[in-house]
């Protein structure tokens, strides 16, 4: 019985010190000389998203048409109507000019303010055609296209797309005066042919502008009733400041 027991504690023994052994971790020392001294990144094969384009644009020029939209404007006509021509110099970056212009007239809001209840208990009028309005734009447009893609809807038809930012320096003329301005904005085209493509921008314009909102003095008024016999303010009565006009634009363009 001695002899068993003896048997199953060196059995015990041993299998604890097989234990110990395999699992000990090993401290490896290595000399600093040999240790990495600098980092580096890893390179990746440049990625090839398009390889052959099936719209070309490096070399030529573009025209256009747009109907546009003032997304923000309260008070005058929201339509505009543009025309626009481009030359592309490389496949990235193409420069041209833009001119649109304002279609006459108030916004929905604005007639309303013609004849609407105020909170005293009468009606307010308030005639802003009596105020300069918004004629026309003629900008200078910079293009820089930054993504060019294909699209496919089957097995036979392919949309090609391309992606670009627009920054526009020119004027923005009032009916009593015109100021520079600036614009900024996001465009796309869905190419229909390899030449003719529906082109969209979405556009931020800063200018200098006069503000309709002309306070009623003694003499003039924006009032249609002419109380007290007021007149119409003179254009250079009305206050300016800087304006910030947002507008959707959507148009054919052909490029040749």
């Amino acid at each position: 019985m001695i002899k068993n027991a003896l048997k199953g504690l060196s059995l015990f023994l041993a299998a604890f010190l097989l234990q110990r052994v395999a699992f000990a971790a090993e401290v490896v020392e290595l000399p600093t000389e040999e240790l990495a001294q600098e980092s580096v990144y890893p390179v990746f094969d440049k990625p090839v998203s398009v390889k052959n384009r099936n719209v070309n644009t490096a070399g030529h020029f573009e025209i256009g048409a747009y109907y546009g939209n003032a997304l923000t404007e309260p008070i005058f006509n929201v339509s505009k109507f543009g025309f626009a021509g481009y030359y592309h110099w490389s496949e990235e970056h193409a420069i041209g000019v833009l001119f649109e212009s304002n279609a006459s007239g108030l916004s929905k809001y604005g007639e309303q303010l013609k004849d609407v209840p105020g909170s005293s208990g009468g009606n307010i009028h308030l005639d802003f055609t009596r105020a300069p309005a918004p004629q026309s734009t003629f900008m200078a447009d910079y293009n820089f296209k930054a993504f060019y893609g294909k699209m496919s809807l089957s097995k036979s038809i392919v949309f090609n797309l391309s992606t670009f930012g627009s920054a526009s320096a020119g004027f923005v003329k009032y009916q009593n005066k015109t100021y520079p301005g600036v614009a900024a904005g996001l465009g796309q085209k869905f190419y229909l042919t390899r030449q003719l493509s529906l082109r969209w921008d979405l556009r931020m314009f800063i200018n200098n502008a006069p503000i309709p909102f002309y306070q009623d003095s003694a003499q003039y008024t924006l009032n249609p009733n002419n109380p007290g016999g007021k007149k119409a303010p003179p254009y250079d009565q009305f206050a300016e400041r800087i304006t910030y006009t947002t507008n959707l634009d959507i148009g054919l363009a052909y490029m040749f």
